[in-house]
């Protein structure tokens, strides 16, 4: 730790805009002009003993990249991230706040969602004095505090009866599809057709991070690099997980729940 510090504050007083550190194994990319703590002002962390090959190679190149590096678009990359990321968790702070002042002034389009929500679930619409009631008595005036992050589960994918570990839906949907396309190299191509693999405005699986998050170059970075060229968006529900699994699936000609098999 005060090892970065060191060298973090030697370039920040030089002037040097980016700075990469490695041990070998882990490769971190700094913006040492940024504000934040020095953890704030790391644009990417990259274990290359946790990451696929693939992925590791387009990281290295999004920043290391020969000729990247001296046109300046590594270093524009790098603060795009950085400002994209800030964006977020500023927007992400101020959500308790947000909802402590919709609370306190009664919004009204707020009640009336929850007068609707419960009249759908019980058949009966309360009164707006109550529900004003009750949304006075749970406003928070601090932060919500952060939780520690749950054990991560353990469990497998088995696929033909050939089981494989997957600890968490994204691994186990990146080792279905991996392993499908073995076999049948157009596999990607009518996955990409299947509406099992996009939602109403994005795909799920496409040749481009880009059109795996249109509007969102903030979440561009949660992808898993597959075979052939294609990419996987991981920023999704479990749920949507499922079905991407169960449409890779169909897609195979396999039946899912007995060719394939998840347990996580």
């Amino acid at each position: 730790e005060s090892g970065i510090r060191q060298v973090l504050e030697y370039a920040f007083h030089s002037g040097v805009p980016f700075v990469v550190l490695t041990d070998g194994r882990i490769w971190s990319f700094y913006l040492p002009s940024e504000q934040g703590s020095y953890e704030d002002r790391r644009v990417y962390k990259l274990d290359l003993f946790e990451r696929d090959i693939q992925e590791a190679v387009s990281v290295l190149h999004k920043y290391l990249y020969y000729d990247r590096t001296i046109n300046g678009q590594a270093l524009e990359t790098a603060r795009k991230e950085y400002r994209d990321r800030n964006r977020r968790l500023i927007a992400q702070k101020a959500i308790p706040e947000a909802w402590n002042e919709l609370v306190a002034r009664r919004d009204e389009i707020l009640v009336e969602l929850i007068m609707d929500a419960v009249a759908s679930k019980v058949g009966l619409r309360p009164e707006e004095d109550d529900v004003i009631n009750f949304l006075v008595s749970n406003i928070r005036s601090d932060l919500p505090p952060h939780s520690p992050p749950p054990p991560p589960k353990s469990g497998n994918v088995i696929i033909n009866g050939k089981a494989y570990n997957a600890s968490s839906a994204k691994d186990a949907v990146v080792i279905v599809l991996r392993e499908l396309v073995k076999t049948d190299p157009d596999f990607f191509e009518r996955c990409y057709q299947h509406k099992g693999f996009h939602g109403k405005k994005r795909h799920y699986i496409a040749r481009s991070i880009d059109e795996l998050y249109p509007k969102r170059p903030d979440l561009r970075e949660f992808h898993a690099v597959l075979p052939h060229g294609w990419f996987l968006a991981t920023n999704l529900s479990n749920q949507i997980k499922r079905k991407i699994i169960q449409a890779a699936a169909e897609v195979a000609g396999l039946t899912f729940g007995k060719d394939i098999i998840i347990n996580f």
